[in-house]
């Protein structure tokens, strides 16, 4: 029943999948859907869920047949009368409607299915948080080659300025300026590399202490969005966890009902009885009946109270998975309109050798070239965060379909 969940066709996959060797680089030894298929198998919290989801569904088939028949035998002597000896044996059978019918059954297997939803959800949050360690990973790796990028450019200041003061033109607050950018921009990829090295710490244990190999080359493809919200609700809906669980429980507890209402069936119970003496051998048959007068009242109301609350609580999970996907799905638009604001005037912009050409000419100086720089690579940063929040909060909003 396991399998039922493992099978289902992972649209947030696709999130990092085809993109890794955008750039024509190896990626390492796995792939996106490999790191999440040796988390879903190695992670020690899916393990625990999978062992207890077998012991309830055994548990769940326990106590589904008739109860043992009852054997009774009595051996009897009349104390007036040592040699008058006599002998009762009886075999009975109760029987009880709610397994006769087959209630009892499709509770079980009721019980079984919210067990293996409860199942699927804990699944898909150990797999959401691996991918957004994966998204945060792409993101170090994308802001190391943006940095990286920076060094060589500081690398070339440095160069420059310790050229002109040798020749006599510079000075050595210019060369100590660049030095000291080149160091700031050293110590931000050392930063972001021990930021990078934590989160494949994190990977690690979500891979139960196994080490998932990943390339530097990492970059992510954007989710498309659904273009319009509820048409996706309606087509996604019967696949939240969240509301299958509610709607099962639900049905659970009407079914709960009905078993309950023959609870309050008289039960029978069926068998042999034979008494036999020293003259005479008697056999027959023998019926019961358990009349239910007290021990199951105010059961079945009870069990209605119970179906209207999981039908309140079965209502507000609707709205409220709703509103939080819409929520999710509003912010996802938003960081889109932003990231592509953002690429449309980083485009248009050809900052660096302009740049560059005008502090050569010296129509610039130094401090001049270098706040325009940092504002330069600042916006380009910048770039590269709304897109990480774009990959998380698409992530999110898809986070059911893992």
């Amino acid at each position: 029943m396991i399998t039922l969940y493992i099978s289902y066709k992972n649209v947030l996959r696709t999130l990092i999948s085809g993109c890794l060797l955008c750039s024509g680089m190896a990626y390492g030894q796995n792939s996106s859907d490999e790191v999440l298929n040796l988390i879903e198998q190695n992670n020690t919290q899916i393990i625990a869920a999978q062992k207890t989801l077998s012991a309830t569904i055994m548990d769940n088939k326990t106590g589904l047949n008739l109860k043992n028949p009852e054997v009774e035998f009595e051996h009897k002597w009349n104390t007036r009368n040592p040699g008058e000896k006599g002998k009762e044996v009886s075999v009975t059978q109760e029987l009880e409607w709610s397994v006769i019918s087959g209630q009892k059954k499709q509770l079980a297997r009721t019980k079984n299915e919210l067990a293996e939803i409860s199942f699927r959800q804990t699944r898909n949050a150990v797999l959401l948080e691996a991918l957004k360690k994966l998204i945060e990973i792409s993101f170090c790796n994308r802001m190391i080659q943006e940095l990286n990028t920076q060094l060589i450019d500081a690398d070339s200041l440095v160069s420059i300025y310790e050229t002109l003061l040798r020749n006599g033109s510079g000075n050595v607050l210019d060369v100590n300026r660049s030095k000291l950018n080149r160091a700031a921009i050293a110590t931000e990829i050392r930063n972001t590399n021990a930021q990078k090295e934590v989160l494949l710490q994190d990977l690690y244990g979500l891979n139960g202490g196994n080490t998932v190999s990943l390339s530097p080359e990492w970059s992510l493809s954007p989710l498309a969005l659904p273009e319009n919200f509820d048409s996706w609700f309606q087509q996604m809906e019967a696949s939240v966890p969240e509301l299958n669980y509610y709607q099962k429980d639900l049905e659970l507890k009407k079914k709960s009902v009905r078993a309950t209402k023959s609870e309050m069936i008289p039960s029978l119970s069926v068998g042999y009885t034979g008494e036999f003496t020293e003259t005479e051998r008697m056999q027959g048959f023998a019926i019961g009946m358990s009349i239910p007068l007290w021990e199951n009242k105010n059961k079945v109301k009870k069990s209605k109270l119970d179906v209207e609350a999981a039908q309140s609580t079965a209502s507000d999970a609707q709205q409220r998975v709703y509103n939080n996907l819409k929520a999710q799905y509003v912010q996802s638009v938003e960081l889109k309109k932003s990231l592509q604001m953002q690429q449309e005037a980083l485009g248009n912009l050809n900052t660096i050798p302009l740049m560059k050409e005008a502090l050569l000419k010296g129509e610039i100086n130094l401090m001049d070239y270098l706040n325009e720089m940092a504002r330069y690579y600042d916006f380009r940063k910048n770039l590269l965060q709304t897109e990480k929040d774009y990959q998380t909060a698409l992530a999110d909003l898809h986070a059911f379909e893992l």
